[in-house]
């Protein structure tokens, strides 16, 4: 990755370095399916969801079941209204 011109220290001494932080994921980096599954997995345990043994991509909670696929969730249940009622995890968490 190169540095852009804006963000060099103007300074006499040019042994310094500077490292760039990123602040957000970036699409197509390999840790960016890992922080979004960390993210989607502890909103999910804080509503109450419970991660399967089996397959750590699958979520159970009463008679809903999450499953997750790369960055898709999909939920199954008998009723549309308890799926509705139930998957209000969007709506607690700001994902930007």
């Amino acid at each position: 990755m190169d540095i852009l011109a804006g963000f060099y220290y103007k300074d006499s001494d040019s042994t310094q370095k500077f490292v760039l932080r990123l602040k957000k994921n970036l699409y197509g980096l390999k840790q960016a399916f890992y922080n979004w599954s960390k993210l989607l997995k502890a909103g999910l345990f804080n509503i109450g969801y419970k991660q399967s043994c089996i397959d750590p991509f699958l979520y159970i909670k009463d008679n809903i079941i999450c499953t997750v696929y790369a960055d898709d969730t999909l939920f199954f249940g008998p009723d549309d209204s308890l799926i509705d009622k139930r998957s209000a995890y969007s709506k607690q968490v700001v994902l930007t």
